[in-house]
């Protein structure tokens, strides 16, 4: 078992059934370098000052480093599986959420200057084999003293009332209850109560009560019970490990809010029984947090989030209307999960979406194309999409054009969604010595984009080339998508040609999908079976930040026969083996 170098103070921080004797330890056995955060002074100023040290540590390369594994989804899965007992790292959002509900009375009054989170090959960045690396210790010691410097100052007396009048060690010691439970999503232990104080006590003696308070604050925040989120769970002895009702508060918080658990669900943790687990889930999932984790999947599962951020060079007005096509894909997740209870044949096929008035404008300007697009009610007010115009979440402006050049459309990054997001299948990474495609220059008989593309990646002639081998999985599908510019606009033309969207493509199971268009190819995806069992499995890997194989296969069979709805698919994550029980190692 591997120890993390000490964080601040050297505090025992988590109970002995880890079998650690002092700091955490990663028991998850799963990729990544050890932890280190750089060490906070004590808190011994001169002339009252009470400044401590910034002590930078050791381990971990900048950021919050690990790797995550193979990063293969596994969906051919006989029953769920137990994973590993595991120290899972908070992301930055998920420490930030943290410490302002930690500090109510401060929040909007401290800065962060954390640094996001390494996103793995499957395009989350939650990974649980993340670890604490340089970088990243130097931004929690920054920003857990700029916390203690806003609890400690004008809003303390609101915060510890106690400080304005006696300010002494027993005020101390109602802080540390109440703050450190939050901190530590559990109540502290007798040995980590008493050297929190023994720290504030030595402190104090070298400076003043709210020096003293704001020193043992910085050392909390940098505890590993705080930036860790534990999952080990004690060892019944038959080959498991039972997640405590603290742990699984704490799972069931952050998976679905994306923070720790309110005082009332810690207050129900300490009971020793937190109910059904399932149902707390879908009370939280109704939440606005709990909506947003979920809106959150989408955004890194479909990669659509940074068109805000691109360039459309043949496009005046792209840059316009690409904040619109986030919240139109918001809306329309909203309507078909949300509030139809709908799951991926309908994420995928369904009639309608829900653009902004600028944005449907927008959609009328493509190529060639003067048949128009509905127009809203209201911003994001569903509309009913035009006949052969697309279906689905994946006709829309947010995917279509985060998955195109900055001048052309890609079958490529097009096809490629459906293999690897839908199929599951690996990652398949080129040659270090292919050129870059030439979108531009001009060559014989090579009219449309997909021309060049068949002609480059030898999918002409038999499809039989090297670069064949590989494109002829996912360029096919791509082409289903060619009616679609760089910009997610329908053209009836490319230039002053006409558009071949017709292909096949084999899926996974060894069948043959025959389409003529995205409509067809989104009607074909939603009847292959694995498409249902592949967001599954992607969805569990969301949840539960690790590929480890059939953590959340329980409700695929249900899922693939439309009985329940992603959003009850994510909520009966809540109970699935995996999250009461950890596998012994």
């Amino acid at each position: 078992m591997k120890r993390l170098p000490t964080i601040g103070l050297v505090i025992g921080l988590l109970p002995a059934a880890l079998g650690c004797t002092g700091d955490a330890g990663n028991v998850s056995g799963s990729g990544g370098q050890q932890a280190g955060s750089g060490g906070s002074g004590s808190g011994s100023g001169g002339a009252g000052t009470g400044s401590g040290g910034s002590g930078t540590g050791s381990g971990g390369d900048s950021g919050a480093s690990g790797s995550g594994g193979s990063q293969v989804i596994t969906v051919a899965c006989q029953s769920a599986a137990l994973g590993s007992p595991v120290l899972r790292l908070l992301t930055r959002g998920e420490l930030q959420n943290s410490l302002s509900d930690a500090f109510p009375e401060v929040k909007g009054q401290w800065n962060a200057s954390l640094p996001s989170n390494n996103v793995t090959d499957l395009g989350f960045d939650n990974d649980q084999s993340a670890t604490v690396g340089a970088q990243l210790a130097g931004s929690i010691l920054d920003t857990a003293k700029n916390v203690a410097t806003a609890v400690t100052g004008n809003a303390l007396a609101n915060l510890l009332p106690c400080a304005s009048s006696a300010g002494d060690r027993k005020c101390a010691e109602t802080f540390l209850a109440k703050y450190g439970q939050r901190l530590f999503r559990r109540p502290l232990t007798t040995a980590e109560h008493d050297k929190y104080l023994t720290f504030f006590d030595a402190s104090k003696t070298k400076s003043d009560f709210k020096t003293a308070l704001k020193w043992m604050t910085v050392a909390l925040i940098q505890s590993p019970a705080t930036l860790y989120r534990s999952e080990i769970g004690a060892d019944k002895g038959d080959g498991t490990r039972a997640l405590s009702a603290y742990e699984m508060a704490s799972e069931l918080s952050y998976m679905y809010t994306g923070t720790a658990p309110t005082d009332a669900l810690l207050t129900s943790a300490g009971s020793g029984d937190l109910g059904d687990t399932t149902a707390l889930a879908k009370t939280l999932i109704k939440t606005d947090a709990g909506k947003q984790m979920l809106q959150r999947f989408f955004e890194l599962y479909l990669d659509y989030a940074n068109v805000t951020s691109m360039a459309k060079g043949n496009i005046q007005n792209f840059g316009q209307v690409s904040g619109d096509m986030v919240q139109e894909t918001h809306a329309f997740i909203d309507d078909v999960l949300f509030q139809k209870s709908g799951g991926m044949k309908e994420l995928l096929t369904a009639n309608t979406t829900n653009p902004s008035k600028a944005l449907a404008a927008y959609y009328a300007t493509g190529n060639a194309y003067s048949g128009g697009f509905p127009m809203p009610s209201n911003d994001y007010a569903s509309v009913t999409r035009p006949a052969n115009l697309g279906i689905g979440i994946l006709a829309q402006g947010a995917f279509l054009a985060t998955h195109a050049s900055s001048t052309t459309s890609s079958p490529t990054k097009r096809g490629l969604f459906p293999y690897r997001k839908l199929f599951c299948q690996p990652k398949i990474s080129p040659p270090p010595n292919v050129p870059a495609l030439d979108t531009t220059a001009p060559v014989t008989n090579v009219n449309t984009t997909r021309d060049r593309y068949e002609l480059q990646h030898q999918l002409v002639m038999g499809a039989t080339g090297s670069c064949a081998s590989c494109h002829k999985r996912f360029d096919p599908m791509g082409f289903g998508f060619e009616h679609f510019d760089e910009g997610g606009r329908y053209r009836a033309k490319e230039g002053n040609f006409d558009i071949n969207s017709a292909a096949s493509a084999a899926a996974p199971d060894g069948s043959t999908m025959s389409f003529t268009d995205q409509e067809s190819l989104m009607n074909a995806l939603a009847g292959q079976p694995v498409v249902h069992e592949c967001a599954a499995a992607y969805l569990a890997t969301y949840a539960f930040g690790t590929t480890e194989a059939c953590l959340g296969s329980s409700q695929v069979a249900d899922l693939r026969a439309g009985k329940i709805g992603l959003v009850e698919a994510f909520a009966k994550l809540a109970s699935e083996p995996h999250f009461t029980k950890r596998a012994s190692q």
